[in-house]
């Protein structure tokens, strides 16, 4: 994966991850980081990146 890609991932990532936290809970968004043995995007392996977004914007998406 390219840096500019990582850097994208990361930056859908953290958006969502901040819908989620000022709707819900930060608890949430470490769960799924948890199943992927990361606690952020930073220590997330980069191919686990996109799994990690779909399955958050899944979660954004349910608030909608």
């Amino acid at each position: 994966m390219k840096k500019s890609e990582r850097e994208c991932w990361i930056t859908n990532i953290e958006n969502t991850a901040a819908v989620i936290c000022s709707e819900l809970d930060s608890a949430v968004v470490e769960a799924v980081f948890k199943r992927y043995g990361a606690n952020s995007t930073e220590d997330a392996n980069p191919e686990d990146l996109p799994e990690i977004f779909n399955e958050l914007y899944a979660i954004e998406a349910d608030l909608n």
